[in-house]
């Protein structure tokens, strides 16, 4: 990844004001967009709605992402759902008229552009010159916004000049629901430069930016999955940090709920030590840490009413299907709370492989130590393996530990603090979880 920049610089010596420049993202790791956003870029192409939902989160909010991919109809609703600034690729009457009803029941318009073909290659997709539609005024929930095309793959010149030179003299003809000029998408890493010649305003750029897509191994289902407890299994956090809260104070150490949400993960010991270094500047007395911790379980168990917290919702369906997959399924926790401890295999009885706890380490979260130690155990290849985790510090865990992470945020704290620990993907509830773990067993 190094010299995004530069190569971005070498671009855009070259792409006049007025025409567009498109990041051709896809394939390519977030640090790396994340590299070219800082260079002061902005329009970001992806062709999977499947990747655009993990990258979409970890990202900018104004990054404008373009959607220049072979769009299937059943992935209408989900790409709406991120609100793409243009989606480039409309290639069928079909397609166009179910973003438009998508668009409608989401209460948005979607600006498109349609994609005519005009390269002398079965392979590729689009409406024929003849297919084009000549007026948009009967969809009110799309905005057709100009045309997109790719020319012949060939080294002729006069061939690709001649795919350009077509797409610009439709554009040309295709009237507009808007005052706008038509939007004119032509032109890649190859032969952008061409495509400038022949009127394009904006350009699609990837290869040239980012070197060669890496697409790396097929992303498959995990053979095991590390589950955090608190906030993943139960909803036990507010409980938590209530308890942290009254039993700190108590002891004469400032300390708010909102303070266990940034500490989640650590093990007991660890977040009364670092509360106390913050304020004295050496470590807990251990008589300090074990009265402080007593008091904290006596709060949460009145707190609870002796009875365990709610589930979180979906867990259950996501640990059956992993479970009716084969999957083994691990909890590793830096809790010590022998309450919910004691209850795992009672509430999931025949679920879970084996359990990874505060007894287990010597060092909590943020520390590698309880997800190698799963690792180890399970005996699978890190690549086969995934953690699921709500909380920073544990994503920290996880990828310190090598291992791939998806965060589920259930709790209070920005998505944009569970990106910066560089999660590999990133979801809303657990409901997202599993549809995405049911796409990988497919």
């Amino acid at each position: 990844m190094e010299g995004i920049g530069e190569q971005i610089r070498n671009v855009r010596a070259h792409v006049p004001a007025g025409v567009t420049l498109v990041c051709v993202s896809k394939f390519h790791p977030v640090e790396a967009i994340r590299e070219a956003y800082e260079a002061g870029e902005r329009h970001f192409g992806e062709s999977r709605v499947q990747e655009l939902q993990r990258k979409v989160p970890m990202l900018p909010d104004d990054i404008c992402w373009h959607f220049i991919g072979h769009l299937q109809t059943n992935k209408v609703r989900d790409l709406l759902r991120l609100r793409p600034y243009l989606i480039q690729s409309v290639d069928s009457e079909r397609l166009l008229h179910a973003i438009n009803d998508e668009a409608a029941k989401q209460g948005i318009v979607q600006d498109v552009l349609l994609e005519v073909h005009v390269a002398r290659e079965e392979s590729k997709t689009g409406f024929t010159p003849e297919q084009l539609p000549s007026t948009t005024s009967p969809l009110s929930n799309v905005r057709i916004r100009g045309l997109m095309s790719m020319a012949t793959n060939t080294d002729d010149r006069e061939e690709i000049r001649r795919c350009f030179r077509q797409t610009a003299s439709l554009a040309h003809k295709l009237r507009l629901d808007t005052d706008s000029p038509a939007i004119l998408s032509m032109g890649m890493s190859d032969d952008y430069r061409l495509a400038i010649e022949c009127g394009s305003t904006m350009v699609r750029i990837g290869s040239t930016i980012f070197g060669e897509r890496t697409y790396g191994a097929t992303v498959s289902l995990p053979k095991a999955v590390f589950f955090d407890q608190d906030g993943i299994l139960f909803n036990s956090m507010p409980f938590h940090a209530q308890s942290w809260e009254r039993a700190m104070n108590d002891h004469g150490m400032p300390f708010t709920a909102a303070q266990t949400y940034r500490n989640e993960g650590r093990t007991g010991a660890s977040v009364i030590s670092e509360a106390y270094r913050l304020i004295h500047g050496t470590d807990a007395p251990q008589e300090l840490i074990e009265a402080i911790y007593a008091a904290k379980s006596r709060y949460f168990n009145t707190l609870t009413g002796g009875k365990l917290p709610d589930l979180i919702p979906g867990i259950q369906d996501v640990l059956r299907f992993l479970h009716e997959q084969g999957v083994q399924c691990w909890v590793v926790t830096g809790s010590g709370q022998r309450s919910l401890l004691d209850s795992l295999e009672t509430t999931f009885p025949g679920i879970f492989t084996g359990f990874i706890t505060a007894f287990d380490v010597t060092r909590g979260k943020p520390d590698p130590e309880p997800y190698l130690k799963a690792w180890e155990r399970s005996g699978w290849r890190k690549e086969e393996c995934l953690v699921v985790e709500n909380a920073p510090l544990g994503i920290r865990a996880g990828k310190a530990a090598g291992l791939r992470v998806a965060a589920v945020n259930t709790g209070p704290l920005p998505d944009a603090d569970l990106a910066a620990e560089q999660a590999d993907h990133i979801f809303p509830n657990m409901q997202a979880l599993l549809r995405w773990l049911k796409e990988l067993s497919n």
